[in-house]
């Protein structure tokens, strides 16, 4: 019985590798080595593109839909565009030049303000100085060794390397925005052609999966597209609320250059922890150089962060939170590890990425994360029993 099974040696091995198709394997694997070279080597052209097909992603649904209302994918997607450079033009003409007009304006008179601001330091820091003076007995007691105005001196290097690396980081971003004005001309056209062979795109990719997972593989992508696309869609109405909530705040206190703080307050809400930490440092250092008292910087600290924990709390949640269906635990955890990987691109991307993966999962192996009701069941009734 067992001298008619096959064997196992080497000589059987052989015959396997031999049995291969090696022309199909070579070829294949030359093919393969060809793609990655030529990524590699056009990898810095590929950006535009990649975001164009990631937006066609998240705009295909819209499209699928209108289609199935009876009207042409063509129309669509040109109305589609139509929309948006029509919503992009009429923030053009209301927004952007009072933007433009504030930001060149701050910076014309931002040595100004920064000698403001020394001067105004220097006058608190000579009251505290005579506070000091003052309960200097108690204040040593409770281990304050040295004044006000020392302190802050030994620390004024640190601070200033800070502030220097944090302003040179804002100028390479803004150079680099520059340097790549013409994806702004690239981006909409490739979007415009994703937007219309999406579907062919996405049928021919599906066809270098096997027949019998296919319709797997379709669920899958539809279920990841949609993640990602609830996703920012809700992150971008949090984050104009956001700074629509935030300038109308500004406005009430009349801050000074109320607009753009606002309007950089909603782009920066879309970077967790870090940009809200920013959008207030920004408001308080705005409201310092005003030169209104202590109780005015105290005023607009204190409002902004009400604004924000409203949104942290009650509005993101409702809006964003349920499109991914984490739990704060997962949410938190994704954004680190993101941040850690990848800076600031990968906080954007933690929670749809790690969302997505949750998914894919669940597809794939549905019993890891929903147990049967079986198994559920008879937990139940071992606790029941004990």
């Amino acid at each position: 019985m067992d001298s008619d099974k096959p064997s196992r040696g080497p000589q059987n091995l052989s015959q396997w590798l031999l049995g291969l198709p090696w022309r199909r394997v070579v070829t294949g694997l030359v093919v393969v080595a060809a793609l990655v070279a030529f990524v590699w080597r056009v990898a810095s052209v590929l950006p535009p593109f990649i975001i164009a097909l990631f937006a066609a992603a998240l705009l295909d649904p819209v499209v699928c839909r209108m289609e199935g209302r009876g009207v042409p994918r063509q129309r669509a997607v040109g109305a589609i565009f139509v929309l948006f450079f029509a919503a992009v033009t009429l923030a053009g003409i209301l927004l952007v030049p009072a933007v433009v007009r504030q930001t060149s304006d701050l910076v014309t008179n931002l040595p100004q303000y920064g000698e403001s601001a020394s001067q105004y330091f220097s006058s608190q820091s000579r009251r505290a100085d005579e506070w000091y003076r003052g309960n200097e007995k108690t204040l040593r007691a409770m281990g304050m060794m040295e004044s006000p105005s020392a302190y802050l001196s030994g620390q004024a290097g640190p601070i200033s390397d800070m502030l220097r690396a944090y302003l040179s980081s804002i100028n390479g971003a803004v150079s680099a925005a520059f340097s790549q004005i013409l994806w702004i001309a690239i981006i909409p056209l490739s979007l415009f052609w994703f937007l219309l062979e999406f579907q062919k795109i996405k049928a021919a990719l599906l066809r270098y999966v096997p027949a019998s997972n296919r319709p797997k593989a379709a669920r899958m992508t539809d279920e990841v597209v949609g993640i990602f696309g609830q996703y920012v869609r809700g992150l971008a109405k949090v984050c104009l609320l956001y700074g629509l909530a935030a300038t109308v705040l500004f406005g009430v206190l009349q801050l000074r250059y109320g607009l753009f703080l606002g309007v950089s307050a909603g782009v920066l809400y879309a970077v967790p922890y870090v940009g809200p930490v920013l959008a207030v440092i920004g408001a308080a250092c705005v409201a310092t150089v005003m030169q209104k008292g202590v109780g005015f910087v105290v005023l607009t600290v204190v409002l902004f962060l009400v604004v924000h924990f409203a949104f942290d709390y009650g509005v993101t949640p409702r809006v964003v939170g349920g499109s991914v269906g984490l739990h704060p635990l997962v949410n938190i955890f994704a954004l680190m590890a993101g941040a850690t990987a990848f800076g600031v691109w990968g906080m954007l991307l933690a929670v749809p990425v790690a969302a997505s993966i949750l998914r894919i999962v669940d597809v794939l192996y549905p019993s890891l994360l929903r147990p049967d009701d079986g198994d559920l069941g008879a937990v139940g009734n071992v606790q029941t029993a004990a």
